[in-house]
């Protein structure tokens, strides 16, 4: 009898665990729709506060800190925003979206830091090769085509 009952508690907790998790699952799709939501009508503030509650839901969740730096870049607070785009880059070491989303930070948003943006490039090629015709073609980037680096970088056979 009583291994029944042990049983019986085992599941209820495991159970419980899964309905714990699974609801802060949903939490957190619900934080991100909103997130997303206020980012389609320009919501910035709307938008930061959604993401920062995601963050403090799943604070490892690299997409999350990197959208979060993106609003953040857009409401001109540079310095955390660099801080979100750093930490999702390097939670997702081989994803090259988190490099192109430093990169593109660090090229657009912040004079003289061109040689960081060109090591975050270069990460995220190494991640992704193909990645090159299209930093090549992108119009954003032609300041950073004076550079015999980004030109060596855009131009290396895999």
């Amino acid at each position: 009898m009583s291994i029944y009952v042990g049983v019986g508690i085992l599941l209820g907790i495991i159970l419980l665990r899964w309905g714990i998790a699974h609801w802060r699952d949903m939490r957190l799709r619900q934080w991100w729709n909103k997130g997303q939501s206020a980012i389609e009508v320009n919501d910035m503030v709307g938008a930061e506060a959604a993401l920062r509650q995601c963050v403090r839901m799943a604070p490892i969740y690299a997409p999350v800190r990197r959208l979060l730096g993106r609003v953040l870049a857009r409401r001109h607070k540079i310095e955390e925003a660099e801080e979100h785009l750093r930490m999702g880059a390097e939670l997702e070491p081989r994803n090259p979206d988190g490099y192109l989303d430093l990169a593109f930070f660090l090229a657009l948003s912040s004079a003289g830091r061109e040689d960081e943006a060109i090591d975050a490039f270069a990460k995220a090629i190494e991640c992704a090769p193909d990645l090159r015709a299209s930093l090549a073609a992108e119009n954003r980037l032609a300041h950073l085509r004076r550079d015999e680096r980004f030109r060596k970088l855009l131009t290396l056979a895999d």
